[in-house]
């Protein structure tokens, strides 16, 4: 029997809702594929493996193996930087969601068509409408008036076709799977707490490398294998590079869409690619409403940027809290308060180390501009990020690992508080001075990010462009759904 819908989350993330768009206007010279060999099974060597480090990030690193092998050298810190996923984060605060989403989790067409255009990449991204899965994915897809292939209105072509067409050409393909069907023991925890991934779930990127039509099988690199307890570390055994059956294949695949993302070419970066990446990366930092969602600017319960942690820390009272309680008066409101805790903690750490790498990676894609004050700047944020995260929060369930952390602390506190006095009101009270000093750790974040986004546009000698005020929207507790191109996938332990 399953109980306890809130009982604990992993970040599995895959992009279902990237569009992936013929871009780019440079020479193809600065993207040169090195030589490959091929065995008799078409099976490329020399492919690069990437350990994706952190749960959440396995897209830019399944797409850091397939760019380095076609000569593109872009490691999983540059892609988090290129694509400013290191630098952007939304929050969600109306009825019963009140959360963050890291950057690598927020609207991710919008972020890799803007990475795609900066370096000039052509890529294509394929759905099967007649699974649930793609058929909710495309339709999401449409609504932001983006394209993909959809296998389904093919007569010619199939997943598999896709597959021998890219590695026959040399090109390793990055596809979303769903980990209860992947074969390393690091997924047991899927099979035994979650099962199948639900419709509107996220997959897993793993990247096929060759495939043998005679023994019915494909060699695979899986960038997250030694992600999660009991198996946490680098996977050094060389578990991540195994074999499946196509028959195997086809299940995982298929519960995910049959999502596809296929390389075609390079042309090379953009002529002003500095000045470009630098302008983007100030509008997310900043929280430029435009930048993060287009046509949904007016959507109070969205906060973009530095107003994403200013919206946050607003929401650390007792009236919000009471609020978040209240929405989920269906279940056990201690389970609730425990997994507010848990989440804001996860979603911290995830985008700690995305912008931590990020501002690592910076300065070599920015070598022609200063960034001395913006980097002393932004870095100020770091310390406050580091007090909202700990590893435990991505590498275990919530009811596994404690840890001494002032979110762990404070929200489990109330939890238990709770549970022994059935007074919400004053359970919430007893934790005021902690959810203060979590509120300063979130607004010091927020006026870190906005200053550091105001130097860097000063530095490209532009203006601002944010009106402060339009943002100011962005408080109060509360929840409620965005449509993003990832969401939360939820543990539910059985019996």
């Amino acid at each position: 029997m399953r109980v306890a819908r809130l009982s604990s989350s992993i970040l599995i993330v895959i992009l279902v809702s990237m569009v992936l768009m013929p871009v780019g206007t440079s020479t193809v010279a600065e993207i040169c594929p090195p030589e490959f060999s091929f065995s008799a099974s078409e099976e490329i060597t020399g492919v690069p493996y990437v350990w994706q480090q952190v749960n959440g990030f396995c897209f830019p690193a399944a797409l850091s193996m397939v760019l380095q092998s076609r000569g593109l050298n872009l490691g999983l810190h540059d892609i988090l930087t290129a694509s400013g996923a290191g630098f952007s984060m939304v929050s969600i605060s109306v009825d019963e969601a009140m959360m963050f989403l890291p950057g690598v989790m927020v609207r991710q067409m919008p972020w890799f068509e803007f990475f795609t255009d900066l370096y000039g990449l052509d890529m294509q991204f394929y759905l099967d409408s007649s699974t649930e899965y793609g058929h909710n994915a495309l339709q999401i897809l449409g609504a932001w008036g983006s394209n993909a292939i959809d296998y389904s209105s093919s007569q010619s072509i199939t997943p598999l076709d896709v597959m021998r067409e890219s590695i026959d050409a040399g090109y390793p393909l990055a596809i979303s799977a769903d980990t209860y069907y992947l074969p390393p023991v690091d997924w047991d925890i899927i099979r035994d707490h979650v099962g199948p991934m639900q419709p509107g779930g996220v997959g897993h990127a793993i990247v096929i490398v060759g495939y043998n039509d005679t023994s019915q099988t494909v060699r695979l690199y899986d960038p997250g294998v030694g992600l999660m307890e009991p198996y946490v570390g680098y996977p050094d055994d060389g578990r991540w590079n195994y074999t499946m059956s196509y028959s195997e294949l086809d299940d995982a695949w298929q519960s995910a869409g049959y999502a596809t993302f296929k390389v075609s070419n390079g042309t090379g970066r953009v002529a002003d690619f500095e000045d470009r990446l630098a302008a983007y990366i100030s509008h997310r930092m900043i929280g430029n409403r435009s930048a993060y969602f287009q046509g949904y600017e007016n959507y109070f319960y969205l906060g973009t940027g530095a107003d994403a942690f200013r919206g946050m820390g607003l929401d650390m009272t007792l009236e919000a809290i009471r609020d978040y309680c209240y929405h989920y008066r269906e279940v056990d409101k201690p389970e609730a308060i425990r997994s507010l805790g848990h989440n804001l903690e996860l979603m911290m750490t995830m985008q700690y180390h995305a912008y931590r790498s990020a501002l690592d990676s910076l300065p070599d894609l920015l070598p022609s501009i200063d960034l001395e004050v913006f980097l002393d700047t932004a870095s100020q944020a770091l310390p406050h990020m580091e007090a909202l995260s700990h590893n435990s929060s991505i590498t275990s369930g919530v009811d596994i690992t404690n840890r001494d952390t002032i979110l762990y602390n404070t929200f489990f506190g109330m939890a238990e508080s709770f549970e022994s006095s059935h007074d919400l009101d004053n359970a919430i009270n007893k934790f005021t001075e902690e959810l203060g000093e979590i509120a300063g750790h979130f607004f010091a974040i927020a006026e870190a990010w906005r200053t550091a986004g105001e130097i860097l546009y000063d530095e490209l000698g532009l203006e601002t462009e944010m009106p402060i005020e339009s943002l100011l929207l962005i408080v109060g507790g509360g929840t409620g759904a965005f449509a993003v191109g990832a969401v939360l996938v939820i543990w539910r332990k059985r019996r």
